[in-house]
């Protein structure tokens, strides 16, 4: 995946955005810090889209893009978009479909689906052709056994005719139609092997990480519209354990006994679980970004006069507040207080904007 192509992709012309944020943000590294800025930059949807990419230096990325008069950036290596970058974040997005067909990598392991159906397909198209004299795709172990289960409970319900009506439904709906061809190109079958993103990329003129998105995203609307048959479809093992956790186990199960507590005492809740009271602190941060703002209990934490006092004292923009500069006006001021009140007020902005 190329980084300058991403930034561009999900930076901003109006919000100067860090490059290192947005990276962890796309390939999931679920820290509070990374959270965070997620949701100060409106990318909580694509936590984990590109699970575990390498992307190479961030350093160099913001050089090339600030020397090519796309971006400008600041002395905290953040940058925002120039008019061209601009212009060039329009010609990537219409290339692609609607973001929200990427976001669903975030709440699904879409690439693990791909690779399903890709030898899915394969298995199919041979079969349809009676040759079992082929090399299949390499895949682990548990997913090949999964496919072999799937194919021959299914063998002889003449499969290959659903597989190509599944097919036929899936691509004549989509719009504009040439991508129905990305699509078809990252498939595997009798006499076709299939082509990579890159080659794509050269027959299409674009950039090989504008392909692999396009193929995230396709995916991703096929695996939304193979859960929607439900678990009797014929082809719902394709989809099964593909769900992720949006919010870590171990945060849940802090936020669990936060509350069942009639107390919220937080420093036994770090005893009872053997953990640290700061490790406490970022499993509540985690869940409040995570979640719906009314299904979080902010003023279980922080109190009446604590939040008066923020809301007197925040500046317009709570998300460039420093806690130092808080911490001068408002004595004995907490940083895990200040944070959760960044987040309240973040989210807050965020419904308000959604109902206007």
């Amino acid at each position: 995946m190329d980084l300058r192509v991403l930034m561009l992709i999900f930076g901003s012309g109006q919000q100067f955005r860090r490059v290192k944020a947005i990276k962890n943000t796309l390939r999931g590294r679920r820290t509070v810090s990374n959270l965070y800025w997620a949701l100060e930059y409106g990318l909580l949807d694509f936590v984990d889209v590109l699970h575990g990419t390498d992307f190479g230096e961030d350093q160099l990325v913001l050089t090339q893009l600030v020397s090519s008069g796309l971006a400008r950036a600041d002395d905290t290596f953040r940058i925002q978009l120039t008019a061209k970058g601009i212009d060039q974040q329009q010609r990537y997005l219409n290339q692609l479909l609607p973001l929200k067909y990427l976001a669903v990598s975030s709440r699904y392991d879409v690439a693990k689906f791909m690779r399903r159906f890709s030898f899915a397909s394969q298995i199919v198209s041979e079969f349809s052709y009676g040759n079992n004299q082929y090399y299949p795709q390499s895949i682990n172990y548990f997913e090949d056994q999964l496919l072999k289960r799937w194919f021959v409970m299914n063998k002889h319900q003449d499969l290959p005719r659903h597989f190509q009506q599944l097919l036929r439904d899936f691509l004549g709906d989509l719009q504009p139609a040439d991508l129905a061809d990305v699509f078809v190109q990252s498939l595997v079958g009798h006499n076709f092997s299939g082509l990579t993103a890159e080659q794509v990329a050269v027959k299409r003129r674009t950039s090989t990480t504008v392909v692999a998105l396009q193929w995230l995203q396709l995916y991703g609307m096929l695996l939304e519209k193979l859960m929607q048959a439900g678990k009797t479809s014929l082809f719902s093992p394709l989809v099964s354990g593909l769900a992720k956790s949006t919010v870590s186990s171990s945060a849940q199960a802090t936020f669990k006994l936060f509350l069942q507590q009639k107390n919220h005492n937080l420093q036994a809740i770090a005893t009872q679980r053997k953990i640290k009271l700061t490790t406490v602190y970022e499993h509540l941060l985690e869940v409040a970004i995570m979640s719906k703002t009314a299904a979080f209990p902010y003023r279980a934490l922080i109190s009446d006069d604590l939040m008066n006092q923020l809301l007197a004292h925040q500046p317009q923009n709570v998300g460039e507040w420093t806690f130092q500069d808080a911490s001068q006006v408002i004595g004995q001021l907490a940083f895990f207080q200040f944070r959760l009140f960044q987040i309240y007020r973040s989210k807050m902005s965020d419904d308000e904007g959604s109902q206007a």
